[in-house]
């Protein structure tokens, strides 16, 4: 049995179910189940919500796996104390679920490096050895899915009836036009020295490449995406477009843009990927976040273009 663990928001959890898909095809299980126990602790952005914005085949694994991997969770939710997750710190009550999980000789572990390196023993698994593989991490990198990019694409079913009929005018305007999306993550990355990375430098760049790029530039409608009305001096022909309420609405959006300048954030990438204009650019960061002594790359596939976003 393999178990694949979810967390963050919908750019995470898109991945997640991406390993999961490749999970099936490349170990030939039946079913993958999802670990949701991350959400009984926390919210973290919109919640577990891929299912809101996607026809996506998501098993939930039993209570009798929960009880086995992520026990402390379990026994609160079974007498009736699961609010009390949400009051105690979220590392402290992981650590203690992977104290006693490791100490389950029927579990196995599989770590995402990093999450952004590559665990090339991730489909290589010994099904005797352990009744339960237990995946862990956020499954960034292409090397996992590339060989199936087509697949993984159209197994993301959007649900359409989520558009407003004036998205539905937006999405035609930009199928006749040189679109292009900005995203510009603020929210929880404003002000963070750890992930606040994409500054004005790094769109500016970004822009002057795509104006490279397209022929006619007179013909070139830019999109901003952002969790809120963004300001850009430097753009003189574009138009904010942000649903608070249906951020998943958003990402579908920005998929439908010719070219995609993407920030240091799944949620954009994932728009880039689902993007199937034949003659796409897609405009990176470099890195994907910070720490106090060291860099770390956004792993990208080799036919986007990065910009070094750590770099005036």
């Amino acid at each position: 049995m393999i178990v694949v663990r979810y967390t963050g928001g919908l750019g995470n959890q898109m991945f997640e179910y991406a390993m999961s898909l490749m999970l099936i095809k490349k170990t030939l299980e039946e079913h993958v189940y999802a670990d949701l126990t991350r959400y009984d602790m926390t919210i973290e952005h919109d919640g577990f919500d891929i299912l809101k914005y996607f026809d996506v085949n998501i098993d939930i694994m039993s209570d009798d796996i929960k009880k086995i991997i992520a026990p402390l969770n379990y026994y609160l939710c079974k007498i009736g104390l699961k609010n009390f997750l949400y009051k105690i710190k979220v590392s402290k009550i992981e650590g203690l679920n992977n104290k006693l999980e490791k100490r389950d000789n029927r579990v196995g572990i599989i770590r995402d490096y990093a999450s952004t390196n590559y665990n090339a023993n991730a489909f290589n698994i010994d099904k005797i050895k352990s009744k339960i593989w237990h995946y862990k991490g956020n499954w960034i990198n292409p090397l996992y899915w590339e060989d199936c990019v087509d697949y993984i694409r159209d197994s993301f079913i959007f649900k359409t009836d989520l558009l407003s009929k004036n998205d539905r005018e937006i999405i035609d305007e930009m199928q006749h036009c040189e679109s292009v999306s900005i995203h510009i993550r603020r929210g929880d990355y404003s002000g963070n020295y750890r992930y606040d990375l994409c500054n004005d430098f790094y769109y500016i760049k970004a822009l002057e490449k795509i104006k490279s790029i397209v022929k006619d530039n007179k013909k070139i409608i830019y999109y901003v995406f952002s969790e809120e009305k963004i300001s850009l001096p430097y753009i003189q022909n574009y138009k904010n477009i942000y649903h608070p309420e249906l951020c998943g609405v958003d990402l579908w959006m920005m998929s439908k843009c010719k070219y995609n300048i993407i920030a240091n954030s799944t949620f954009s990438y994932w728009a880039a990927i689902l993007n199937v204009y034949d003659k796409k650019k897609v405009i990176a960061p470099y890195y994907a976040y910070r720490g106090d002594d060291m860099k770390i790359e956004l792993p990208v596939p080799t036919e986007w273009i990065r910009i070094n976003n750590l770099e005036q």
